[in-house]
């Protein structure tokens, strides 16, 4: 199975043998981390806070998260239900790991992200997919009919990883009554594009039940900190302890001054109003998209930075022509779901330069092949 990230490995290859490549297939901002953040990275190896990292998370790293959370999901988090990872995608396989046995089952929801699935399939575990609605609502009626006394463990994402769509009451309304009559179910909720709301309000069902949700966040897309790999989950008090352990054996945590920059992410003003300001600007970026491809989609997409488009062709032949015959990456829509072989997803995490010659590039295959 290809990632996203081996499309922008092979974008990045024949950019350096000096093809005129631009990508639009990473999710990944374009902007560079704040200064103050690599300032607080740097003054920790220079403190000599270069050492074995506490398991769990560096303790002033969790209190911070507790308090940001704490204040955005409006319940109280402590420290001690917090798990510092390398990046958000731990996270995944921690949660399908310690809930998961070999006869349980778990529901995904199409389009999907890509490592859900590969966890289940390299843990054993049964997996069914629930297409969502073009909103992202969720099913009812699909849902209700995949329930049964071996699922173990829901998997949302919203805003959502390529739709763009919102967690809406609807939804909000059955997964908790979902919750309500299985009382064996838990829910993990991938909430790593939160702050990139452009329209509505992002709803967190972590807020209504903390007790059976698993909260994902990453740093990579809020703080543009891909490269350092800072992320964490949010645990019931009976899975995190376990789970500890288990992160303690693997890679002990992610690097001690990495995590200092985490704190300065979560608490420097400057850093908030560098966030408010990339916001503004992928939504400026988000409208110029659509005015060049409304012709192509029904709507914007409300948060995340992408677009997901159907066309009348096979993602992946038309994404390898894409990038061998007019130099630009795409991702495939076949990576997010069987139910999306003819879509791809376009990352709108680019300057208007490159987007305005991507998409012309996009357009011109499009309607010639």
């Amino acid at each position: 199975m290809i990632t996203a990230i081996e499309i922008e490995a092979k974008a990045k290859e024949l950019k350096s043998k000096g093809y005129p490549v631009i990508s639009l297939a990473i999710g990944e901002p374009d902007f560079p981390i704040h200064e103050n953040i690599k300032k607080s990275i740097n003054k920790a190896i220079l403190e000599n806070k270069n050492y074995y990292p506490n398991p769990q998370g560096v303790v002033e790293l969790r209190e911070a998260i507790a308090e940001y959370e704490t204040k955005r999901k409006k319940i109280h988090i402590s420290p001690d239900e917090i798990l510092i990872t390398a990046g958000g995608k731990p996270v995944i396989f921690y949660t399908i790991f310690s809930l998961c046995n070999s006869d349980d089952e778990v529901i995904l929801f199409e389009p999907y992200y890509l490592v859900y699935p590969y966890w289940c399939k390299v843990l054993n575990i049964k997996y069914h997919t629930i297409k969502l609605n073009e909103d992202g609502l969720i099913p009812k009626d699909q849902l209700l009919k995949h329930l049964n006394n071996k699922t173990r463990l829901l998997i949302i994402n919203y805003p959502n990883n390529p739709q763009g769509s919102l967690m809406t009451e609807e939804n909000l309304e059955l997964l908790l009554e979902v919750l309500d009559k299985y009382p064996r179910i838990y829910i993990l909720s991938d909430e790593v594009y939160s702050e990139l709301v452009y329209e509505g309000e992002h709803i967190s069902i972590f807020s209504y039940n903390k007790n059976r949700v698993i909260l994902l966040e990453s740093f990579s897309k809020t703080f543009c900190m891909t490269g350092l790999r800072l992320g964490y989950g949010i645990f019931p008090k009976e899975i995190i302890k376990n789970l500890v352990t288990f992160n303690s054996n693997l890679i002990t945590g992610p690097a001690t001054p990495i995590q200092y920059g985490g704190i300065t992410a979560l608490k420097d003003n400057e850093v908030k109003n560098y966030v408010n300001f990339m916001r503004e600007e992928f939504k400026k970026r988000r409208d110029f998209v659509y005015e060049k491809l409304k012709i192509l989609v029904k709507f914007k997409p409300k948060g995340a930075f992408y677009y997901f488009i159907e066309i009348p062709y096979d993602s992946l032949e038309f994404c390898n022509k894409a990038l061998n015959e007019k130099f630009l990456a795409l991702t495939p829509g076949s990576l997010f779901g069987d139910s999306f072989k003819n879509y791809v997803r376009i990352s709108f995490a680019n300057s208007m330069e490159n987007l305005d010659e991507g998409l012309s590039r996009f357009l011109s295959l499009l309607w010639n092949l």
